[in-house]
C-alpha cells in the first residue's frame, strides 16, 4: 500500500468513526420513557415513547393500582402521565409499570 492509499485509508475510518459517534446520542434518548414514583403526597407513573430529537411523545396506557390481599385494584389510569393523590399515613402497596412501591398513602 503506497504512502497516498493509507492516507485515505486513515481518513476514511476517521470519517466512518465521527459520522458514527454522531448518530449514537440521537437514538439513545428516544425510545420508552417509564417511571414510578411517590414523592410524599402523590404517585406518579409515567409510560411515553419519545421520537427525540426530532419527533413527538407519544402517551402510552398506564395505571396504578393498590395491592389489597394480593389482588391489584387499579386507582388511577389514563395516557402518558397518571397521577393519584395520598393523604393519609398508613404504608399501602402500589403498582405501576412492573414496579411496586409500599408507601405512607392511605
Amino acid at each position: 500500500m503506497t504512502h497516498r492509499m493509507s492516507r485515505y485509508a486513515v481518513i476514511a475510518v476517521g470519517v466512518l468513526a465521527l459520522t458514527s459517534a454522531g448518530a449514537a446520542p440521537a437514538q439513545a434518548v428516544s425510545g420508552p420513557i417509564q417511571s414510578f414514583t411517590f414523592n410524599g403526597t402523590t404517585l406518579t407513573a409515567v409510560n411515553q415513547y419519545s421520537y427525540f430529537p426530532l419527533g413527538p411523545i407519544i402517551p402510552l396506557p398506564v395505571s396504578i393500582s393498590r395491592v389489597v390481599d394480593g389482588t391489584a385494584q387499579v386507582v388511577a389510569s389514563g395516557k402518558g402521565v397518571v397521577q393519584y393523590p395520598c393523604n393519609g399515613t398508613a404504608i399501602n402497596t402500589y403498582t405501576a409499570n412492573g414496579v411496586q412501591l409500599s408507601v405512607p398513602c392511605g
